[in-house]
């Protein structure tokens, strides 16, 4: 568990993330915090809890919004062991320091010219990152955690992205080409940064699988 920032305020008050990482599926979580307080990081960790289940053990380095009585109290009651990193020795805690680098990098690919949505992006960027095959587990996390591959939005067939004339009469119009021009881009960025590199399956006619 560690910290990305102080980055870029976002028009949400954004200016840090939250970043967890599970050491056997090397699955990565994100979350987007306006400060670095004790309160929030620990809102974090109960938000993770609540989405998968309660670690049994957590590895953060020894800063104050780590070490504090309010966090010790919640890993106290959920029953989490807590470990520090040695002081100036962030080799410790390696594994999410690289992911933290691998997170900055893609999201400066993806903001490009407007860094203040950070924030709007970073779900994008983290199922990319999940749906990755790693090099030390030969799978990507996403398979290990749910023992199949990911159905990429980039396999979504171009029809069904088109905008139909008539909503161009539409009054509000702007309304309905931002989500639609945000999911093109999104769509691009896919085929740009993770489509080559993806891990597929492929299976023989003779070898029984699951049909989802």
């Amino acid at each position: 568990m560690d910290l990305i920032g102080k980055l870029t305020e976002t028009n949400n008050g954004h200016q840090y993330i939250c970043v967890f990482i599970d050491y056997f599926t090397k699955w990565p979580q994100a979350y987007p915090l306006k400060s670095k307080s004790a309160g929030e990081v620990t809102n974090c960790l109960i938000k993770f809890v609540h989405q998968f289940e309660a670690p049994k053990r957590i590895l953060t380095d020894q800063g104050k919004e780590f070490v504090n009585s309010l966090n010790k109290r919640v890993c106290g009651l959920l029953k989490i062991k807590r470990s520090l990193c040695s002081p100036y020795h962030p080799q410790t805690n390696g594994l999410v320091e690289k992911m933290n680098g691998t997170i900055q990098r893609a999201l400066c690919k993806v903001v490009g010219d407007h860094p203040e949505m950070w924030d709007e992006y970073l779900d994008a960027v983290m199922f990319g990152i999940r749906t990755k095959k790693q090099v030390t587990t030969k799978y990507s996390p996403y398979y290990l955690m749910f023992g199949r591959e990911a159905r990429y939005p980039s396999e979504i067939p171009e029809e069904f992205m088109s905008i139909p004339r008539y909503t161009e009469s539409l009054p509000a119009i702007h309304c309905v080409l931002k989500p639609y021009q945000r999911h093109l881009m999104l769509m691009r960025v896919w085929k740009t940064l993770w489509g080559r590199r993806s891990c597929r399956k492929t299976f023989k006619s003779t070898k029984s699988c699951w049909n989802w």
